[in-house]
């Protein structure tokens, strides 16, 4: 229950990977399958065949903590949510762990397997643009007009936009949904095709659920796009043997009545009940064709 409450998005900015160990794992990058070619009656068929790009490298930690409350802490809480709750905001403080490393690292532009940083002025996904429909529509083009190693056109399609708060989420909801601009007339700007009539040309352009709006990210101007990660994926994200949610542990009594039976509930050293959180994943950047993103300067 804690775990969700935070209700983590890293689904829409990366791909879900079991991992089974802790070892590096190798995800290959493989350009598209080439070579149709006319075979007409009684033809030959010719060999098609694929390049490879450079292998993506995933590797997962452990990361966790433990908490302990007192045994006269315990006793003074009447509620008896010390205990109840604990669990539940363990798993609160491992979600937002988990999601803010994850997010971290997107934002950190880490190097992407070619040895170029993910976002970079050489790929064009990079740009200082505030969210408007122009800018929006040129980060739709930039994503869907790319080619592979090999030169051959290859399909990404937008599927998430990612804001920070409630305002740019509007904005963006505005964009890809109104029906109409609100305006009647052109103005003398370069932006006319926008603001000419009445009908919005960017309606639909993206899904409707696209818009995100997640509060981990840092800034509250800029703003992220990403293909589908089940299709193109521009980060992995690693779980061990898939399992997201964190395990949380309560630690067995160790002090034994010197006297008759039973043991005490708290801790030989401290007089505590002590918990642990555990949690085993990790982050990487795959493919840099898969994002785009506006660090609105």
């Amino acid at each position: 229950k804690g775990y969700t409450k935070v209700d983590p998005q890293y689904r829409r900015y990366g791909r879900i990977e079991s991992v089974n160990d802790f070892r590096t794992r190798r995800i290959k990058g493989l350009n598209g399958v080439t070579g149709i070619a006319h075979v007409g009656d009684s033809g030959e068929y010719a060999e098609m065949n694929r390049t490879e790009r450079e292998n993506a490298e995933l590797m997962i930690d452990t990361y966790g903590g433990v908490y302990g409350v007192t045994r006269q802490a315990i006793i003074n809480d009447d509620s008896g949510s010390l205990l109840k709750d604990n669990p539940m905001e363990m798993g609160y403080a491992a979600a937002t762990f988990v999601t803010e490393t994850i997010i971290a690292f997107i934002e950190s532009n880490p190097t992407a397997p070619d040895g170029t940083a993910t976002f970079h002025s050489s790929r064009s996904n990079t740009v200082t643009s505030a969210l408007s429909e122009a800018s929006l529509a040129t980060a739709i083009s930039t994503m869907e007009n790319q080619l592979d190693l090999d030169g051959r056109r290859i399909v990404v399609k937008p599927r998430t936009l990612a804001v920070k708060n409630v305002l740019l989420e509007l904005i963006a909801n505005r964009i890809i949904r109104s029906q109409v601009t609100g305006h009647t007339t052109a103005t003398t700007t370069a932006s006319d095709v926008f603001d000419k009539g009445t009908n919005n040309p960017l309606v639909g352009i993206l899904p409707g659920d696209a818009v995100v709006r997640d509060p981990y990210w840092s800034d509250a101007n800029d703003w992220y796009m990403f293909a589908d990660p089940n299709d193109v994926p521009g980060f992995a994200v690693g779980f061990l043997n898939g399992k997201e949610e964190p395990s949380v542990f309560l630690k067995n009594p160790e002090a034994r009545a010197a006297t008759g039976s039973g043991t005490d509930p708290y801790t030989w050293e401290l007089d505590s009940v002590d918990f642990k959180v555990r949690m085993d994943f990790g982050v990487a950047a795959v493919d840099p064709r898969a994002v785009y993103r506006s660090v609105v300067a």
